[in-house]
């Protein structure tokens, strides 16, 4: 009522005519509304929260997820299928879930990240987890933003106990315990570790990102020959199975080894052995280097069988030189086979012990009496012999160099493979003119014999080669000279890698020309480092003409002298 029903006049809140004293009945007091609705406010919030605090976040899934979404606060449930991934600088945290009918990102920041660290309630790859948070949906990116930390569920499956050979990419994202020796620690880039483990069935890679560093602390590092469990859902990296742990706590070291490869006889070994790790003890019998490695053959007293080891695994040798005919060496590698023969190949330079080394004198065919160059015939393919004679020739491929020796009752070719020519006593002796010594075994090669030393120690440099190669100057040098054997000195005014070797120009004052020297040769350059601009440099070679321009190609790394220090 805004009138007074006595006197018609407007009165407003009063309980009273302000003009003629009436009273008016039926109104409410101001200050009951304002009671009652604080009281009415109060019960509403009330009834808000209780029924916010029991009501549950609306479930969705990933694949229905639409623009009609967008920053809608809903759940999804599923498994990680990549990540954790960790910004240290600034506290982004995310992960990826897979519901089944496609992937929604998760990502925490600084706050909802920081607690869940501490909390040790990060998500691993491989586990079940419910989520809720707001949705941010942008044409085909669906992505969730965790704002609380409790509104995170992590159920973690047993780790089950498994052998590294029996993991296949079927097991993708199943949590797995496997024990095994740690083969090799390398790290392929920055921010990524991967440690090798191997049991007797097989090897797998163990994956440490640094964002597990980051998230669970730091990863304390292992060595090869250790033997360690380690707990960890399985991933797969170009469908090759990895494990990645969910800490770097789940890499345990074990104080008893594990047993890679078990001891077995030579003469138990069969082609159905292929792919197993064993390890025997033997003594070595014979050497055989090839274009690839260095093959040696092992006999244990049930039998032999042959040991293949790659040119990088032998160079990694500590002493190369005393894998030679008689050494007693222990030996752990995969079984091979090829061409029907069984093969052992150490994947590992310290898989390869030697126990006593070698003297390297193989038998030969008469005692130690050098045999003569032209008695040696076809028969005695495979057979040790002693042979002395002058190099009379030289020849440089990729992969060895021959020398061509002269006794006077005939000549036979000298082939060493680069591992032996590394081993040579005296390596700056060995060329035209020198008088050599060689026992090595007598070989084949497209209907020409040859001599091939098992190692570098096998050659004796009796008397030193001295070139007679005339020097030239390099102005003089002409198209006719081609196939000639010349010497040049100069300054080198550029230098170059290529793909196959290196590319030096040398000028005289007379003129300038380019040294080629082959990959073979110029690796084993004495002071190659030298070969700049400036340098001082005389070279021996034979001259060849290329697209209309004269080089000349030293043979030997010998024939390279870089003057200076």
């Amino acid at each position: 009522m805004s009138h007074c029903p006595s006197c018609g006049r407007y009165v407003g809140p009063y309980e009273a005519c302000p003009y003629c004293g009436a009273h008016l009945g039926g109104r409410v007091s101001i200050r009951l509304v304002k009671i009652g609705a604080v009281l009415l406010a109060t019960v509403g919030l009330a009834v808000l929260w209780f029924a916010a605090t029991r009501s549950q976040v609306p479930l969705i899934q990933a694949g229905q997820a639409g623009a009609t979404m967008n920053m809608a606060y809903a759940r999804v449930e599923g498994r990680v299928v990549r990540g954790p991934t960790y910004y240290a600088d600034s506290g982004y945290l995310s992960f990826t879930v897979d519901d089944g009918t496609g992937e929604i990102r998760v990502a925490a920041y600084r706050k909802e990240a920081d607690a869940l660290r501490a909390e040790g309630r990060v998500p691993a790859l491989g586990d079940q987890v419910s989520v809720a948070g707001t949705l941010r949906v942008r044409e085909e990116d669906v992505a969730m933003t965790l704002n609380v930390p409790e509104h995170l569920e992590i159920v973690r499956p047993e780790a089950v106990e498994r052998e590294i050979g029996s993991l296949t990419p079927e097991d993708y994202l199943r949590r797995v315990m496997v024990r095994g020796q740690v083969w090799e620690v390398r790290q392929p880039y920055e921010g990524l570790t991967l440690v090798t483990l191997r049991d007797s069935s097989g090897a797998v890679d163990v994956a440490i990102p640094q964002s597990l560093e980051e998230l669970t602390g730091a990863f304390l590092p292992v060595e090869p020959g250790q033997s360690v469990d380690v707990a960890g859902a399985v991933d797969l990296y170009h469908d090759t199975v990895q494990v990645v742990p969910a800490s770097v706590m789940d890499v345990v070291l074990l104080s008893e080894p594990v047993v890679v490869a078990a001891e077995v006889n030579a003469g138990a070994l069969s082609a159905g052995d292929a792919g197993r790790m064993v390890t025997l003890h033997g003594t070595v019998t014979g050497v055989d280097p090839f274009s690839a490695g260095v093959k040696f053959t092992l006999d244990d007293g049930t039998g032999e069988v042959t040991v293949l080891l790659w040119q990088d695994t032998y160079d990694e040798l500590d002493d190369p030189a005393q894998l030679a005919a008689g050494a007693r060496v222990r030996v752990m590698g995969e079984v091979s086979a090829y061409h029907g023969e069984v093969e052992i190949v150490p994947q590992r330079a310290i898989d390869v012990e030697v126990l006593a080394a070698g003297t390297g004198a193989a038998p030969v065919v008469e005692t130690n009496t050098p045999i003569s160059i032209g008695d040696i015939s076809a028969d005695l393919v495979g057979s040790q012999v002693l042979v002395e004679g002058a190099v009379v020739g030289v020849e440089s491929f990729s992969s060895l160099f021959k020398f061509t020796l002269d006794d006077g009752t005939g000549q036979i070719a000298l082939v060493l493979w680069l591992s032996a020519y590394d081993e040579l006593t005296d390596p700056a002796g060995l060329n035209v003119g020198a008088q050599v010594r060689v026992s090595g075994e007598v070989d084949e090669y497209q209907g020409s014999l040859q001599v091939v030393p098992s190692s570098g120690a096998d050659v004796t440099v009796l008397s030193a080669g001295v070139s007679g190669t005339a020097l030239r100057e390099i102005g003089s040098l002409s198209a006719e000279d081609a196939g000639a054997a010349v010497a040049v000195a100069g300054e080198v005014t550029r230098a170059e890698p290529f793909s196959d070797g290196f590319r030096v120009w040398v000028s005289d004052g007379s003129g300038e020309v380019m040294l080629l020297l082959w990959q073979n040769v110029y690796e084993r350059v004495a002071g190659r480092e030298r070969l700049v601009p400036g340098a001082r440099v005389q070279a021996a070679g034979v001259v060849q003409e290329y697209q209309g321009s004269l080089e000349v190609v030293p043979v030997l790394p010998v024939d390279v002298v870089v003057e200076g220090e």
